[in-house]
């Protein structure tokens, strides 16, 4: 005899039983919702780096897993333009956070997203960089983005799951409230 088939209620690509289990779980042991990212960061000649993630932790157990991300500069900055340059995966990371939110959050509101993109700008003076010009920042005072949506959703629950977004996001509060940076010099000799 076969055993029924587990139904699965998938909307967004998400299965929303295991949404709503995961949010279920970290609020009734909020010691499962503690994670923790790593990456290593090696120059590979010229303005090229590779930055390895090997794992992260979650909820006390640590989750192997692999990925590798190139790094360069365009040619117009010394760079061989063989890779996206630290502006641009800046501003990936801001909207990739921002999609995972935007897809968690329509999803736990019954929400199809039909199409979703977010569009990211950031503009800085190369003098403050270069550290040329002390009175001119080293990195960008804004970052511009706007969001584009289509789905089964209203204006109202769209203006809401962006809310949402704005206040859950990491990447979003990582970049609009300063954070600490603890830094460590090693000179191997």
């Amino acid at each position: 005899m076969n055993s029924p088939a587990k139904k699965t209620s998938l909307l967004n690509g998400l299965d929303t039983e295991e949404l709503n289990a995961a949010m279920a779980a970290v609020t009734a042991e909020p010691v499962r919702a503690a994670v923790a990212f790593r990456a290593k960061t090696r120059w590979q000649g010229g303005l090229r780096s590779r930055t390895d993630i090997e794992s992260y932790d979650i909820g006390g157990q640590r989750v192997v897993r692999r990925h590798q991300i190139q790094v360069d500069e365009p040619h117009e900055l010394l760079g061989s333009n063989s890779a996206p340059n630290p502006q641009d995966l800046i501003l990936s990371a801001l909207a990739s956070c921002m999609t995972v939110g935007f897809v968690a959050s329509a999803t736990a509101l019954g929400v199809e997203i039909e199409s979703l993109e977010i569009d990211t700008q950031c503009a800085l003076d190369l003098r403050g960089a270069f550290g040329l010009d002390p009175n001119i920042p080293a990195g960008s005072p804004r970052i511009q983005y706007s969001v584009r949506v289509k789905g089964s959703g209203s204006r109202e629950q769209f203006e809401e799951i962006h809310r949402n977004v704005m206040a859950t996001s990491p990447n979003y509060y990582h970049l609009k409230h300063p954070i600490a940076l603890d830094a460590t010099l090693i000179v191997v000799s």
